[in-house]
């Protein structure tokens, strides 16, 4: 396993935003900050918003960004020097939060409820059918 590189070794070329007035610089990486209040929640989920897209529980991200920023020209090394992460895989859970409440329960589907746990399926047909007829 490759030694973690320091961050500080690094040197990044910066690039204006109006290339005719200015031209690109290499500086440090201690010279590098933000402003405080220019990375939020609120900019980070727009952010998501604007260039990720669930597909089957996953975030991925939408064609137009990868197609706009060429990122499919792009590996994980191009961005991250390191070795990339090794994830441990955690199957998930089946039940999350709470089930939703029903709206009314009915005499006819608390039977079916209860006589399904049980686990006898021939006898919940028959009350089923005895009860649509008492309802006739």
């Amino acid at each position: 396993k490759k030694a973690i590189i320091d961050p500080f070794l690094f040197k990044y070329k910066v690039q204006p935003i109006k290339k005719e007035l200015y031209e690109a610089v290499i500086v440090k990486a201690s010279q590098l900050s933000r402003r405080k209040h220019l990375f939020s929640r609120d900019r980070l989920k727009l952010f998501l918003k604007q260039h990720c897209e669930p597909h089957d529980g996953v975030i991925k991200t939408k064609a137009t960004s990868i197609a706009k920023y060429n990122l499919a020209e792009q590996n994980f090394s191009y961005f991250f020097p390191d070795d990339p992460p090794t994830f441990i895989f955690s199957p998930a859970s089946r039940r999350r939060g709470r089930p939703p409440k029903r709206a009314s329960t009915s005499l006819e589907d608390e039977i079916t409820a209860k006589q399904n746990t049980q686990g006898n399926k021939s006898k919940v047909a028959r009350e089923k059918t005895r009860f649509q007829k008492q309802k006739e």
